[in-house]
């Protein structure tokens, strides 16, 4: 136990050494938030002009909205309920491109629905809310109210504006949280690809300039396998932490910052920058950062001890790194496999096919986060600690041929 001490130690600090660790671990989190900003900020992006029907049974508006007619949407009315099914497929409301539903409840329950064919643009999203609920808190104020509609807007409650795709109005489809997760899945594989060839790469070296048969002669090939994935393993952790950290505070600060949340009232009038997409949202206000941070850890440990195992295998295996290529193609289409395996989870999320994958240790990763951020009940949480555990087994047993393995071909040129 105490040379394998000395081996992993050895391991930490000569990666603790080298300046692309460092690099990595502050200009990756940096990187990885540039991009991040410029895809919430196209986020932005979407149909801009746009004509609005509202289905307004009780004529609650009168048929009017604004005094002024905007330039960008443009309002007409309907004085009955219409199905969702007829607006998206009837002739005669195919030239609409959004739906606004106002039923007679809307002036007590504060909330209306608004159904769109294309994705909006932000700022045809606030121009339709601010429009609306203007005119809505104009009719609730007169009605309900002796107080003046400027009096009234200052103790009023915002209505609830609750935009959803025609293609999906129960909200059903959560593609985009399942594009969050893929993502999150892949950076394990990342890390776990990036590192084990850190692995695959030390154990050449130290063939090719014969270190290796000087520490065999006072260890067993057994320990020195394990130091490197130990080593290496903690050094990847230690990296892992640190984006984490460096992430949270980039997060905070873009959310303080660049992607307020402009549906806050707090956050109206201040001239700073309002910019809350759906997107945004997701990322800033419905993922479980904590929660996520502790199942990628977990993943990331058992994916890096079972792939780990491959990757030192394939190193004592190899004479020198050309001569490893060939070895490194099928395990690096492993960890391309489960990458794959992760879209076609997102698309197809309930076939057998998929429940098979998300028990294979490569593909487990991906398609565990696939389902953490959408969303898991009880029976789902278990099916992923299921996975995490048969990842786990896989991984000791390998570690066990592995070791057999590498000390039959370590020492040979």
């Amino acid at each position: 136990m105490h040379k394998l001490m000395l081996l992993t130690q050895r391991e930490i600090i000569e990666r603790f050494n080298q300046k692309g660790f460092w690099y990595m671990l502050f200009f990756g989190p940096l990187v990885v938030l540039l991009l991040l900003v410029v895809l919430l900020k196209a986020a932005d992006q979407g149909k801009q002009e746009i004509k609005v029907l509202i289905a307004d049974p009780g004529q609650i508006m009168a048929h009017r909205l604004m005094a002024q007619e905007e330039k960008n949407l443009h309002y007409f009315f309907i004085d009955d309920y219409l199905e969702l099914t007829e607006f998206q497929i009837g002739k005669a409301y195919q030239e609409f491109d959004v739906l606004l539903e106002l039923n007679e409840k809307v002036l007590n329950n504060k909330k209306c629905f608004v159904f769109y064919r294309e994705q909006l643009g932000l700022d045809a999203r606030m121009q339709l809310k601010f429009q609306v609920e203007r005119r809505l808190e104009e009719l609730i104020a007169a009605q309900h109210s002796k107080l003046t509609q400027q009096e009234f807007s200052q103790i009023k409650q915002g209505i609830i504006f609750d935009f959803r795709d025609l293609r999906d109005p129960k909200n059903e489809s959560k593609e985009a949280n399942a594009w969050v997760g893929f993502v999150l899945g892949t950076f394990v594989l990342f890390f776990v690809g990036l590192y084990g060839m850190t692995i695959f790469r030390a154990t050449i070296r130290e063939k090719s300039n014969r270190i290796v048969e000087v520490l065999l002669a006072s260890v067993r090939p057994g320990q020195l396998m394990l130091s490197k994935i130990i080593g290496i393993g903690l050094v990847a952790l230690v990296q892992i932490i640190g984006w984490a950290l460096l992430l949270g505070i980039g997060f905070t600060v873009l959310q303080q910052t660049i992607f307020l949340d402009i549906f806050d009232p707090s956050n109206w009038g201040g001239g700073g920058p309002q910019r809350l997409n759906p997107l945004s949202a997701l990322v800033f206000e419905q993922l479980n950062f904590p929660f996520l941070l502790i199942h990628f850890i977990l993943f990331f440990l058992a994916s890096f001890l079972f792939f780990g195992a491959l990757f030192s295998v394939l190193g004592a295996r190899s004479n020198a790194d050309a001569d490893g290529q060939q070895f490194l193609f099928p395990l690096l289409i492993l960890v391309a496999f489960g990458v794959f395996s992760g879209v076609y989870g997102v698309y197809y999320p309930e076939t057998t096919l998929t429940e098979v994958l998300s028990y294979l240790p490569f593909s487990a990763p991906v398609l565990a986060f696939i389902s953490l951020v959408k969303g898991v009940g009880i029976a789902g949480y278990t099916t992923i600690l299921l996975s995490l555990l048969i990842l786990i087994v896989s991984a000791f047993i390998l570690l066990s041929l592995a070791s057999n393995w590498y000390r039959k071909t370590i020492l040979r040129f």
